[in-house]
């Protein structure tokens, strides 16, 4: 099977008849991503649909059509509609029913909702890559979003960001849509849980020099 793109844990590969594998990296156990997968579309969240586990990976629809941040980029999206397209996906997915057993005032996250994390297919935008989907506050997910765009502004797109880090992304389209991002109705604080979003991007590894200075990014331009 032909690679046809590639991120930081995992690469996508053209299974045909319209369907990709999504193959982690490491080769991790899936079941919790395929089961919250599976949670969302069948409350009708737009994801592709999941048409099995595999080993490593999932067997998944593959989706038509430009990521967000392609549309960004070339013009096709302006700034404010990707702003308000982040944040409609991110007020529909916290109004989701929670999984069983899970907390009183928790929300399903995907704690990666950023614009190549977005397809614009005809039938609207499709959410991809529940790695980190998880359940807790909304505004875990929303500072999460914050924070990635922040690191971009503050330090450029990581070297080991996958294909997104080969194509130019302007730094002032980032800077412009983090702020309307975050005035945005996206029903969360982009500052509220901050810390803990620190913490956690740090332990997974992303630039410490780029997360502290988004983080001082994001205060500044909240007014915290």
């Amino acid at each position: 099977m032909n690679v046809i793109a590639r991120g930081r844990e995992a690469e996508i590969l053209d299974a045909g008849g319209g369907l990709v594998l999504r193959r982690y990296l490491d080769r991790r156990d899936t079941s919790a991503e395929v089961a919250l997968h599976r949670h969302v579309a069948a409350h009708g969240y737009p994801v592709p649909h999941l048409v099995a586990g595999a080993p490593g990976g999932m067997l998944l629809e593959r989706v038509e059509g430009p990521t967000l941040l392609e549309a960004l980029v070339s013009g096709q999206v302006d700034v404010d509609d990707a702003a308000l397209t982040l944040a409609d996906l991110h007020r529909r997915l916290h109004r989701l029913p929670v999984p069983p057993g899970t907390l009183q005032g928790d929300c399903v996250l995907h704690l990666d909702l950023h614009p190549a994390n977005v397809l614009l297919a005809d039938r609207g935008p499709v959410v991809i890559d529940w790695a980190s989907g998880a359940v807790g506050h909304r505004d875990l997910d929303v500072t999460q979003t914050a924070m990635v765009l922040a690191e971009v502004v503050v330090a450029g797109i990581a070297a080991d960001s996958g294909d997104v880090a080969s194509s130019p992304v302007p730094t002032d389209v980032v800077r412009r849509l983090l702020g309307a991002y975050l005035v945005a109705d996206h029903g969360g604080s982009p500052v509220a849980r901050l810390e803990e979003i620190v913490a956690r991007r740090l332990r997974d590894g992303m630039r410490p020099a780029a997360v502290t200075a988004a983080a001082a990014h994001l205060r500044t331009l909240v007014g915290t």
